[in-house]
């Protein structure tokens, strides 16, 4: 049996409306004045005095539609409040025509009714949807984001909006009575084209079987996103890849990123660099207040640059390690708010370099016992023709000489000495490497027996 719920001071109008609903299935309960909680009204219909002097101050009632019985000049207030209004003396035919009508009036047309202005002004998209997730009502905004008209969204199942990648989690989440915020879904518009729309879902106050869809386009902004995301992706596999260590730390010398190769020189993992060390940690104090200042000058490399310098990097166990290092300033609104650094390993380029060394030394030690060898050769070549004819001389001279002259003394000496000089010029010719041994002092002389016995390897000079 439907109920009317009076709220009036007027006893006069009480038993007007009960007189008029005399013979019919509609009952009538006096409230009285006092304002109700509409979690208390268990009526229909509310029926509100206008002559009621609360009436200008009375609130809406969720999912319960007003009659306002209304007599000559009335407030405003409650007329903004009705659902539908009849003049005083209240009759049964006119009465119950406009209690029907609320009673049959959906929640949608009594939203319709109401808010049709603000739903149409609205710069969002606005769907309502019934029990069966039917389209029942549609803003102009949605029409303007889907493309479609009036005529070809309404009465259509959700469906024909959501694409169906979607379709089924919707579907679900309203089953179980959930209503998401802010979840992106793709929407189909009229030329078959998908966008993507970021949506919030709620139930519709007075009508809780009936849900109501909020979205607007973020298409663009998603792209944007992505592309975004991707560049991103894009620079961390660059730096992570580059065979150089960087580094980046903020203007309180915090780092802030550690690539692989920084966390491969130094022994640090990246967990435990980015937030918790410094670059004093990694460089000293002194050279981090060094980098600093000539970073922040223009005179080593131009204004926020730092040109490559050679310095020691600090490993996790505190060892130097030499690396080369140039640093840039980041810039954020015109202000320095980063510094980047980057650091070449040299170690490997100044083993290569000692190792080159040693290879032009021993090259040049080659050199220099190739031309010994050949000038050794020579010089026996051209001692040994004036050593036979002096030897030569000395014997012919001893053969004509008494044997006690003094000339016979002298041609002996000769061939002497000859013989030694020749015992040199041997050894002259036999030199293959360089050796020296001491003279009087400090000094150094070729050692001509060492030098004649065989190969060395170099350095070993005496």
């Amino acid at each position: 049996m439907p109920a009317l719920a009076l709220i009036s001071k007027d006893p006069e109008l009480h038993q007007e409306l009960v007189s008029a609903m005399e013979g019919t299935d509609w009952s009538v309960e006096w409230l009285g004045p006092e304002v109700l909680d509409d979690a208390e009204l268990q009526q229909d219909v509310v029926v509100l005095d206008a002559a009621n002097p609360e009436a200008a101050a009375w609130k809406p009632i969720r999912g319960k539609p007003i009659l306002l019985v209304v007599e000559g000049e009335y407030s405003e207030g409650p007329d903004l409040l009705a659902s539908d209004f009849v003049f005083r003396p209240t009759r049964r035919e006119p009465l119950l025509a406009r209690l029907e009508r609320l009673l049959a009036r959906s929640p949608i047309g009594d939203l319709q009714s109401r808010y049709s202005k603000a739903f149409a002004s609205m710069a969002m998209g606005i769907v309502v949807l019934g029990p069966d997730l039917e389209i029942l009502m549609a803003n102009p905004r949605c029409n303007e984001i889907t493309g479609h008209r009036e005529e070809t969204i309404v009465s259509q199942d959700i469906g024909h909006l959501l694409s169906d990648e979607d379709l089924p989690r919707v579907r679900e989440a309203l089953s179980q009575g959930q209503y998401p915020r802010g979840m992106d879904i793709h929407l189909v518009r009229r030329d078959g084209t998908n966008i993507i729309c970021n949506s919030s879902f709620a139930p519709l106050i007075g009508g809780e079987d009936h849900t109501v869809i909020s979205f607007e386009d973020v298409t663009l902004q998603r792209q944007t996103e992505q592309e975004l995301i991707q560049t991103m992706e894009f620079l961390e596999s660059l730096i992570d890849a580059s065979v150089d260590a960087i580094i980046a730390t903020d203007m309180e010398q915090r780092v802030r990123l550690f690539n692989a190769s920084a966390a491969r020189i130094t022994g640090y993992h990246e967990s435990d660099v980015v937030g918790a060390v410094t670059l004093v940690d990694l460089l000293g104090r002194a050279t981090a207040q060094l980098v600093t200042q000539r970073v922040l000058s223009a005179e080593h490399g131009g204004p926020g640059r730092l040109e490559p310098t050679m310095l020691d990097l600090l490993d996790i166990h505190g060892a130097r390690i030499p690396v080369q290092l140039s640093a840039s300033l980041i810039y954020e609104t015109g202000e320095p708010s980063a510094v980047v650094l980057i650091f070449a390993d040299l170690r490997d380029r100044i083993r290569v370099e000692e190792r080159l060394a040693e290879a032009q030394k021993k090259l040049a030690f080659t050199e220099k016992q190739g031309v010994l060898a050949e000038l050794a050769g020579t010089a026996a070549h051209e001692l040994n023709q004036p050593l036979t004819s002096m030897m030569a001389y000395a014997e012919l001279l001893l053969r004509q000489s008494e044997p006690e002259s003094n000339g016979a003394k002298a041609a002996r000496v000769l061939i002497r000495e000859a013989e030694r000089m020749a015992e040199i010029v041997r050894k002259i010719g036999k030199i293959t490497r360089y050796e020296t041994t001491s003279y009087v002092g400090h000094q150094k002389i070729f050692d001509l027996d060492r030098a004649a016995d065989g190969p060395s390897e170099p350095g070993a000079k005496g």
